[in-house]
């Protein structure tokens, strides 16, 4: 990034400062646009990752709510299930989304993996003693 004092030496005429100041000021605008895009793909992107499923009701079949896993959700927006989906019940359908991703990619030999369901999450651990590993990815 150009400093706006290393851009403002550049020019000689004192008339090209404020022009060059403005300049500078877009130039800082637009990353900041560009950095609030890369955060915005980032959240879409991994929101995208997670593992869906959906689950089709024939007439009369969910007429208090949504059964999953033995569990009755009522209709609506459902932000967590005891089994971690974010789910959206109605009586056509229920879909779910989980709210974790799968490692993969981790040395099974010297690391293990935990589910952790209050956090509706996996960590990947060191076999002895449990610390975390590193170098692995996840998946939806």
């Amino acid at each position: 990034m150009i400093r706006p004092k290393v851009l403002l030496q550049m020019y000689t005429k004192p008339s090209e400062r404020p022009v060059a100041m403005l300049n500078t000021v877009l130039q800082l605008h637009r990353m900041k646009i560009f950095l609030a895009f890369l955060l915005a793909m980032g959240i879409i992107v991994t929101q995208g990752d997670a593992f869906c499923f959906s689950k089709l009701f024939k007439p009369g079949e969910a007429e208090k709510g949504c059964m999953l896993d033995g569990v009755l959700y009522p209709f609506g927006e459902i932000p967590r299930t005891e089994n971690c989906f974010r789910c959206s019940c109605s009586k056509n359908e229920m879909h779910c989304c989980s709210l974790y991703h799968t490692p993969v990619n981790y040395d099974k030999e010297t690391c293990k993996v935990i589910f952790n369901k209050k956090n509706c999450d996996y960590e990947v651990v060191q076999k002895h003693p449990s610390k975390p590993c590193s170098g692995y990815a996840r998946v939806g």
